[in-house]
């Protein structure tokens, strides 16, 4: 182990060397510039720009002038952000011990990070400027919305420094005794939930001879998913073990004694909590719903042993204003880019007379908003007066692929799946514009997505309502009542679980308003917890729920035992 010894100290010295930190700084800029002029963005394009040139290209359609320009931003973008990235790792190891000065370092990486994002979503949402991937019509506010909480998401990371760094001792105190417990709890319940997923799934990942990189990458997209997930019991469980620390060694009342409240000792774990109550809130906007959405649909693929996910299968669509009957065997999850496709596609479309005029067998399909359908692999059929007439293959293309190109077909893949959709693996953009899309759908069939619209904002406020009524029930100002504690917040919070599912599933049946079904089990828990916050932080004792109060008999004072007690004073001895 000598290697390993040496290994170490040398990267120790590494890191000791004066200067590391603006140094890597200053080659990342370096590079940078030579990039710039070696023109970079001509030999190392950006993909998703080059995808949407191409379609813009094979549409016969000239390419945005913001797309051009972000072609020649974007590529630098991306080396920036690569170059960064590393040199962020190294400069954070080096300085962890002395936050302040990370907080330079940390601004320039939240506005690059911030610029590289915006600039993306920028190019996705230029390319399918008419409509989104499916065919859905878009909304602007919502596709604003979502930029500024990327923007707020990135940016807040050196708020929250600078929030550190100007808190006090005690302050300072608290929130780590709070954040250590938070983190060991929210990379363990990660690390759970994988590996029990993994559990499940490894079979077929086995059998699809899946790589590594491949499955890691899918675990990756689901962290949002992972992290709205575990968020609240993580909150409810480093709560409690802090302020037992707290309780059990004292230090709660000697903060107290000195005149600070216990609504003001308690601040900085208030503050965390919402700070990770705001990135479930951005999460779950579009990434948390969208990431379990697409692990639903790799899973069935896998288990069907198909090349693309698998969203829906066997959809029959009829549009009686254009006589065309649609039969898709799987619909993927995602068609961007054109790298998934629909499989086992069958279109037939009727005469004026209503008669069979021709009929299209594909073996797959895909469809983007700028050159309409495509289909591969199959025959197209035409008939007259109801009789096969000829059945011409379909034309090679440079790829080599047999392509039926179609683009005055009106239907959108959104027209075929949208009845199959499901509101719980739907982001706010996507339920917008399914509600948009339906305005005159039947009340019962629209429940569910507008329900889960307001969920998307309501889901991650449950956290909240957890941290109220634990802190409460965590705060032991003797060595009594601590356990007592702990074991009436998880039961409260299992109650609390059972009553969220329970008014959700109301709201998706149409039982009850959506918007009410969503914020009541937040209102009512978080009420609890104001109530019981309130007596705490008085000193009294918290109230306690007797489901049948016994009745106290009156009971006859014992006779004293003169005997015991000895003579009584100016009595006669005996």
């Amino acid at each position: 182990m000598k290697w390993l010894q040496r290994l170490a100290n040398a990267w120790q010295r590494l890191l000791d060397l004066p200067f590391l930190g603006r140094g890597s700084f200053v080659l990342a800029l370096a590079l940078l510039l030579l990039a710039i002029t070696r023109d970079w963005h001509s030999t190392h394009p950006d993909e998703e720009v080059g995808e949407a040139i191409e379609l813009a290209q094979r549409a016969n359609m000239e390419v945005p002038y913001a797309i051009r320009r972000l072609a020649r931003i974007l590529p630098y973008l991306n080396l920036w952000v690569t170059l960064g990235s590393g040199v962020l790792v190294l400069v954070v190891w080096r300085r962890w011990n002395e936050p302040r000065r990370l907080m330079v370092p940390l601004i320039i990486a939240s506005v690059s990070f911030t610029a590289w994002a915006i600039a993306g979503e920028l190019v996705e949402y230029i390319a399918q400027a008419q409509m989104t991937e499916l065919g859905e019509p878009p909304v602007l506010a919502a596709f604003v919305v979502k930029q500024v909480l990327i923007a707020l998401a990135i940016l807040s990371a050196p708020v929250a420094l600078g929030y550190y760094l100007r808190c006090g001792i005690l302050e300072q105190y608290t929130l780590r005794t709070f954040v250590q417990p938070l983190v060991f709890c929210f990379i363990s319940f990660c690390a759970l939930w994988i590996i029990a997923d993994l559990l499940d799934n490894l079979k077929d990942f086995q059998e699809a001879k899946s790589k590594f990189r491949d499955i890691l990458g899918f675990y990756a997209a689901l962290l949002p998913y992972i992290y709205v997930t575990v968020i609240p019991v993580a909150l409810l469980l480093a709560t409690l073990y802090a302020l037992t620390r707290m309780s059990r060694a004292n230090e709660l009342i000697s903060m107290l004694s000195t005149g600070w409240s216990l609504a003001r000792v308690l601040r900085p774990i208030f503050i965390c909590s919402a700070y990770a109550i705001f990135l479930s809130a951005v999460a779950n906007y579009y990434w948390a719903p969208r990431a379990e959405g697409n692990r639903k649909a790799v899973v069935r693929a896998l288990t069907a042993n198909s090349a693309d996910s698998i969203m829906a299968d066997s959809i029959m669509f009829r549009n009686e204003q254009t006589k065309r009957t649609w039969y898709v065997s799987t619909f993927p999850f995602s068609l961007r880019g054109g790298h998934q496709r629909m499989r086992g596609v069958q279109m037939r479309e009727d005469g004026p007379d209503g008669r069979l005029a021709r009929t299209v067998l594909a073996d797959s399909a895909t469809w983007t908003p700028r050159t309409g359908w495509r289909f591969y692999d199959g025959t197209e059929v035409i008939y007259q007066d109801g009789a096969p007439q000829e059945a011409p293959p379909f034309s090679p293309n440079k790829q080599g692929d047999f392509v039926l190109e179609a683009p005055q077909i009106e239907e959108t893949p959104w027209s075929l799946v949208s009845y199959a959709l499901k509101a719980d693996f739907m982001g706010v953009p996507e339920l917008l514009s399914y509600l948009k899309a339906h305005p005159k759908a039947a009340d019962d069939k629209l429940a569910p997505f507008r329900t889960h619209l307001w969920h998307r904002f309501a889901l991650p406020w449950q956290a909240l309502a957890v941290v109220m009524f634990a802190v409460p029930l965590g705060v032991a100002y003797s060595r009594r009542g601590a356990v007592g504690g702990i074991a009436g917040s998880i039961f409260v919070f299992f109650v609390f679980m059972f009553v969220n599912n329970l008014f959700l599933n109301l709201g998706k049946g149409g039982h009850l308003p959506g918007w009410l079904t969503v914020w009541m089990p937040h209102l009512l828990f978080g009420t609890l917890g104001v109530i019981l916050f309130h007596y705490r932080s008085n000193n009294r004792d918290l109230p306690k729920l007797a489901l049948f109060k016994k009745k106290r008999r009156a009971q006859i004072a014992r006779p004293r035992n003169r005997s015991q007690d000895g003579p009584v004073a100016g009595a006669a001895p005996t």
